[in-house]
């Protein structure tokens, strides 16, 4: 019996059609890190996605450099990893 693994031709067209969604998600996230949510939970609470999606969505974010863990802040009575916003320092022209 010869055994078909049909894993990439069904799990690929379903990453490729997801790819922008995970961007919106990315963007929304990070607009909201840069309002000042700044933890896994508070996030996950704000846009009603599931914590797991929120981590991806920021491990994403991590991977492209525009966020960063720093510290800890306590929300809902428990220690939680903060998250920040880098800051772009665009160069502008000084004449």
């Amino acid at each position: 019996m010869i055994m078909t693994n049909y894993s990439f031709a069904t799990s690929l067209p379903a990453y490729q059609d997801n790819a922008s969604t995970k961007q919106k998600q990315s963007e929304a996230i990070l607009s909201l890190i840069k309002s000042g949510v700044n933890n896994l939970l508070m996030l996950s609470e704000v846009t009603g996605l599931p914590q797991s999606t929120v981590s991806g969505r920021c491990n994403d974010l991590i991977t492209e450099g525009k966020i960063f863990y720093s510290g800890f802040v306590t929300y809902n009575n428990r220690k939680r990893k903060k998250i920040l916003a880098k800051v772009s320092i665009e160069q502008k022209e000084l004449f």
